[in-house]
C-alpha cells in the first residue's frame, strides 16, 4: 500500500514538472495525439455479396443471419489508446510474445505421425467442463509464416475459443513446433499442405466424432484455410453426406484472419522495414533451423541453403528459393498448389482485414474486392486500424479479432442447428402427409 502511494506521488510530481517545463507544448502534443487517435475510431464495416453466384438458394440470406448473430462485427472499434498506430500495435504484440514465452503452456501436446512418416505436433486446448459445448464445433487453427502454436496470436485465440466452450487445436506445420525433419521426407511451405490437414481432420474426427470443424487461419495460415475450404467444399456440413464416411468431419466454416489473398503478389507489397524482418525470419525458420537436414536431402536443397543464407540475396530471391523446398517442383506447380481461390468458396467464410495493416496491405483487399462482392458465402470485416494480428481493444489486454472469430464460429454453428431442425421438421411433415389418406 505504501509502495503504491509512493509511486502515485512520484507520477504526480513528474506530471507537475513536465507541465511546468513544457507548458502549452504538452497540451498541443496531447491534443494532436487525441485527434489522431479519434480519427481511427470507427465502426466495423461489414461487406457482403451484392451480386453473386446463384448456386444454392438462400445462401446470402444465411450469411446475413450468421453475421447478425455476431455483435463484434457491428461494434465501434476503439483501438488501444496508448498504442493505436500499426507500428505501436506490433510493438505491443511483441511484448505479448515475451509474456507468452514466460508463461506456462496451456496446451496438451500430441505428436502425430503422417502417412509419409513425417511428424507434426498438435497442441490442444480443452475448455473447462462448466463451459464446454459437448456437441459444439472443433476449431483447427493454422498459424502464420514465422510463428507456431507458441505465438501470442495463436495462444490468445485458442484460449478465447476455449473460454467460449469450443474444443481447439493448433496444427503446427512441418518444420514447426520444435520438431526436426527426416531428410528423406523433409519438405516445407509457407501455406501448408492440404493432405496434411486432411490427416489432422481425421484425427479430430477420431477424438471428437460427429462434430463439425471450423478452420481458422492467420496471415499465411489464412491462405491455407481459404484454399482448403474451397477445395474441400464436398465436406461441407451444410449439404447432405452424399455417401461420405462418417469418420471424416464436416466443415462448418472458414475464417481468414489478416489474409494477403495472393501468395506471390502480397509478399511483393510488404513495405520496409517490415520486409527486412520478414526476410530474416524466412531465412531462419525455413532454412537456417533445418540447414543440416536440407544438406543431407539432396544437392538441390543444399544449393537452396547456400543461396538463402547469402546476405547479398534480395527478399524476392529468398522467397523464390524457399518455395523450392516444398517438393512441388517448378514455381508454376507451387503457385497452383498454394494459391487460394475465394471465388470457389462454398462455406460460410469470414475475412478480417485492417486498412493500416503493414504486412498484408489494404491494396490486396481492393484487388480481390470483386471476388468478395460476387460470392455470397463471403463476409469481409473491415477495420480502420488494427495492424497485423493485433486488433487490440481500448486497454490493450484483449484482441477484438479473437472475439470476431469466436462470434462467427458460434453463430455458424447456431445457424447450422437451425437449418438441420428445419430440414428435420420439413421431412417429418412430408412423411406424415404421405401416411394421411
Amino acid at each position: 500500500m505504501q509502495l503504491s502511494r509512493a509511486r502515485a506521488g512520484s507520477l504526480l510530481r513528474w506530471t507537475r514538472w513536465a507541465m511546468q517545463k513544457m507548458g502549452w507544448r504538452l497540451w498541443v502534443l496531447l491534443l494532436a495525439w487525441m485527434v489522431h487517435y479519434l480519427h481511427g475510431v470507427q465502426r466495423v464495416r461489414l461487406h457482403l455479396a451484392k451480386t453473386g453466384q446463384a448456386m444454392v438458394p438462400g445462401v446470402r440470406e444465411r450469411m446475413q443471419r450468421i453475421v447478425a448473430r455476431c455483435p463484434s462485427l457491428h461494434m465501434m472499434y476503439w483501438p488501444t489508446w496508448y498504442a493505436h498506430t500499426a507500428l505501436q500495435q506490433i510493438i505491443l504484440l511483441g511484448l505479448k510474445e515475451m509474456r507468452c514465452a514466460l508463461q506456462w503452456s496451456t496446451y496438451k501436446r500430441q505428436i502425430m505421425t503422417l502417412r509419409d512418416t513425417s511428424r507434426i505436433s498438435l497442441d490442444w486446448v480443452v475448455p473447462k467442463p462448466e463451459v464446454a459445448l459437448p456437441d459444439g464445433p472443433v476449431c483447427v487453427l493454422l498459424h502464420g509464416a514465422i510463428q507456431d502454436s507458441r505465438s501470442s496470436t495463436m495462444k490468445d485465440l485458442a484460449k478465447e475459443l476455449a473460454a467460449r466452450g469450443i474444443l481447439t487445436v493448433v496444427m503446427n506445420r512441418r518444420g514447426y513446433g520444435d520438431l526436426t525433419m527426416d531428410a528423406a521426407t523433409a519438405r516445407v511451405t509457407l501455406f501448408g499442405f492440404d493432405e496434411d490437414l486432411d490427416e489432422v481432420l481425421l484425427e479430430v474426427g477420431h477424438r471428437a466424432p460427429g462434430r463439425p470443424v471450423a478452420v481458422v487461419g492467420f496471415s499465411c495460415g489464412s491462405g491455407f484455410a481459404g484454399r482448403y475450404g474451397a477445395l474441400r467444399s464436398h465436406l461441407s456440413a451444410w449439404t447432405d453426406d452424399n455417401g461420405l464416411s462418417r469418420t471424416i468431419p464436416r466443415l462448418l466454416c472458414v475464417v481468414c484472419y489478416d489474409p494477403g489473398f495472393h501468395v506471390v503478389n502480397a509478399m511483393k507489397k510488404v513495405p520496409l522495414p517490415y520486409r527486412w524482418g520478414l526476410d530474416l525470419a524466412l531465412r531462419y525458420q525455413y532454412v537456417y533451423r533445418h540447414r543440416e537436414t536440407w544438406k543431407q536431402k539432396s544437392p538441390s536443397s543444399a544449393e537452396v541453403v547456400k543461396m538463402v543464407l547469402d546476405p547479398a540475396q534480395s527478399f524476392d530471391n529468398v522467397y523464390r528459393n524457399v518455395t523450392k523446398l516444398s517438393g512441388f517442383g517448378c514455381s508454376n506447380t507451387w503457385l497452383e498448389k498454394q494459391q487460394p481461390s475465394l471465388k470457389d468458396m462454398q462455406l460460410p467464410c469470414l475475412l478480417i482485414n485492417s486498412r493500416d495493416d503493414p504486412i498484408c496491405v489494404w491494396e490486396n483487399v481492393e484487388e480481390h474486392a470483386s471476388n468478395i462482392e460476387q460470392n455470397p458465402y463471403l463476409a469481409l470485416a473491415e477495420l480502420q486500424r488494427g495492424s497485423h494480428g493485433c486488433k487490440f481493444d481500448l486497454w490493450g489486454f484483449n484482441s477484438v479479432g479473437n472475439r470476431m472469430i469466436s462470434d462467427f464460429v458460434l453463430a455458424s454453428w447456431a445457424e447450422l442447428n437451425v437449418t438441420k431442425e428445419s430440414k428435420g421438421s420439413k421431412g417429418s411433415c412430408e412423411r406424415s402427409g404421405e401416411r394421411s389418406p
